[in-house]
């Protein structure tokens, strides 16, 4: 019997195997693109978190060294304010008109430029001590400060402004003699405290008497704090 050359027909057991060989090849497919979705998806988190935590390192890196750039410099400003402490200790003027209560001339640079505005104790200062000798028809003390509400303050803008100082005008009227008020702008020019006279007009009072109407400024040094602070860093 001749043999037959033409194609065979599968056998069903063949294409079945063939289906459920693409059948797996489809679901491996899909569950390495499956793997590879999830690994791309944590790659990308992984990469934003880092991106972020190096941010915020570079953050926390530049405001330690902003301060460690400012504790140099405190320690420079600290060196030089020890040589001036020193030199005003040593300071033979300062000495001279120091209390005699205080063995210590910074007592003096203390008193000289309080930290409030003591328009009262200065007032008191000059009836008591500073405008003695002489008769005073009038005394006032006004504060240039940026809380003051009066409106008869004067304007100071002319004077040399240095560093943070702080005002305070007062005038007075004195009548005497011309040794008696000479008396008196000797006992302001010697005083611990920076007095600076605006203006002065000095009129004839008869009598070999003489009136001054001097206006002139002294100042105050608001305090300043020193403290530590912490800064937080959010990344």
């Amino acid at each position: 019997m001749a043999d037959s050359k033409g194609p065979q027909p599968l056998a069903p057991f063949t294409g079945v195997r063939k289906r459920q060989q693409i059948a797996t090849s489809n679901k491996a497919m899909f569950l390495w693109v499956a793997g590879a979705s999830v690994l791309v998806a944590f790659a990308l988190v992984v990469s934003i978190f880092l991106a972020k935590q190096i941010i915020f390192i570079e953050k926390v890196l530049i405001e330690k060294n902003n301060t460690i750039g400012n504790l140099d410099k405190n320690l420079e400003t600290a060196d030089e304010l020890n040589r001036n402490v020193d030199k005003l200790r040593a300071d033979e003027n300062l000495t001279i008109v120091r209390s005699t209560a205080s063995d210590n001339n910074l007592d003096v640079v203390i008193d000289a430029m309080p930290y409030a505005a003591d328009d009262v104790a200065l007032g008191s200062s000059l009836q008591t001590a500073l405008l003695t000798g002489a008769s005073i028809e009038s005394l006032s003390v006004e504060s240039t400060s940026e809380n003051s509400d009066s409106s008869s303050v004067t304007d100071t803008s002319f004077l040399e402004q240095i560093g943070d100082e702080q005002a305070i005008v007062f005038s007075f009227k004195a009548t005497g003699s011309s040794d008696q008020l000479q008396g008196i702008l000797d006992r302001l020019n010697r005083s611990i405290r920076p007095i600076h006279i605006i203006s002065m007009q000095v009129e004839s009072a008869g009598a070999n008497n003489l009136t001054a109407t001097v206006q002139a400024v002294t100042y105050y040094q608001p305090k300043k704090t020193v403290e530590l602070t912490e800064k937080v860093v959010k990344p």
